[in-house]
């Protein structure tokens, strides 16, 4: 889709706000979830420009993109772009990793959406240790697991299993 005919194209019928806490890739794959594509899907149909080469973690640590594409999707998804802009993810923690830490409780209680489920970009932060809402240690889940995963939804999912098979086999560390 050349930049022209994207400025005509109609926004998203649903566009999910981006949460002020949340990282760029996990407001693209709740988009994609909303409309049960994969990131890289909803990237190939939004910007007529080539996705950017994803690391471990997979489109949950997403690059920060263009100005063009930044434009594209805050057209898309009615938004300032300067929305879009705050929540990228800084190039300093572009990290090829093992594991992503996290707070559970925070990921699936979002106080500003119970039903919606966010990745905190401050999670990303390669020298993230604690939470700092419930103030005790991040959990860890394998960077595979976005890598595998087509959205949030499949994401949220795969790491629902994955800490049932950790509390099964007794790993205290989860809350």
């Amino acid at each position: 889709m050349s930049a022209g005919s994207r400025s005509n194209s109609a926004p998203w019928p649903v566009a999910p706000r981006p949460f002020y806490e949340e990282a760029f890739g996990s407001w693209l794959g709740r988009v994609a979830a909303r409309y049960q594509l994969s990131v890289g899907t909803l990237w190939e149909i939004s910007v007529s420009e080539e996705m950017p080469v994803l690391g471990t973690a997979g489109w949950i640590l997403f690059p920060a993109i263009s100005h063009s594409a930044l434009e594209a999707f805050a057209t898309l998804a009615r938004l300032d772009d300067d929305r879009l802009s705050r929540i990228q993810t800084p190039p300093g923690w572009l990290t090829d990793r093992r594991c992503v830490p996290y707070c559970f409780r925070c990921f699936v209680l979002n106080d500003a959406d119970v039903s919606a489920p966010r990745w905190k970009r401050e999670w990303l932060d390669p020298t993230a240790e604690f939470c700092r809402v419930h103030h005790w240690l991040l959990e860890t889940v394998p960077a595979s697991v976005f890598r595998l995963s087509n959205h949030l939804d499949a994401a949220h999912r795969a790491i629902s299993r994955y800490r049932k098979k950790c509390l099964s086999r007794g790993a205290g560390h989860l809350r």
